[in-house]
């Protein structure tokens, strides 16, 4: 909406501080009206019709802007209590990292983009080191699901951490893990949720699939 015809160049230097970029906030335009009627035309004086219907507009887009903070917000808050149910879940989250799960059990899957002949999946501690290997063999494209015990020969958990996930012999995407659901933290800045997990904090829209 056109505001004002025209400013000197002191005025509308001392107006360039309400504005930010295409934005103009409720401060700025009362200051570029106050100017308007300084720099107005004795002769040609302003239309106080024109001034009216330019208050209204702003008005209106003021109060959309409003209404549309207020349904952000809203539908931030729904998305925080569609997540507080899913403490304590399986959630898939992308990534090259995976924790062992309750039982010890390292699980994940990739996208393999085409046939391979000898697919194989390392798994690596933060030295780098191989700690175990999984060999997959011949495998089809499409979506390959891994899962690794790490049991010791008595059938205890190798209490080994977070290991980095490592495939072998073909061209793969999406590669991700299964962690649990500790927390959902709601930022007091008004920002969006995340989920807390043994991995880190995701964003909500990071789920690839929820068990």
């Amino acid at each position: 909406m056109t505001i004002i015809n025209s400013l000197s160049p002191a005025t509308a230097g001392t107006t360039a501080a309400g504005l930010s970029g295409d934005n103009l906030d409720q401060a700025a335009f009362l200051r570029l009206m106050t100017a308007q009627l300084k720099m107005q035309d004795p002769f040609e004086p302003l239309d106080s019709n024109a001034m009216v219907g330019q208050m209204a507009q702003f008005s209106t887009v003021a109060g959309i802007e409003e209404m549309n903070a207020s349904l952000r917000q809203l539908n931030d808050a729904n998305r925080i209590g569609d997540a507080s149910s899913w403490l304590g879940r399986n959630v898939l989250l992308p990534g090259n990292m995976a924790v062992p799960n309750e039982t010890g059990q390292y699980a994940g899957e990739f996208m393999l983009n085409a046939p391979a002949s000898d697919l194989s999946i390392d798994f690596l501690n933060n030295s780098g080191q191989i700690v175990q290997a999984i060999e997959l063999g011949e495998q089809e494209a499409g979506t390959i699901a891994f899962e690794w015990d790490a049991l010791d020969g008595d059938g205890h958990p190798l209490d080994l951490g977070a290991l980095k996930i490592r495939v072998n012999g073909g061209a793969i995407s999406g590669l991700s893990s299964w962690t649990t659901v500790d927390a959902v933290q709601s930022p007091t800045d008004g920002g969006n949720a995340r989920l807390v997990t043994p991995r880190g904090d995701f964003w909500l829209s990071d789920a690839v699939r929820l068990s």
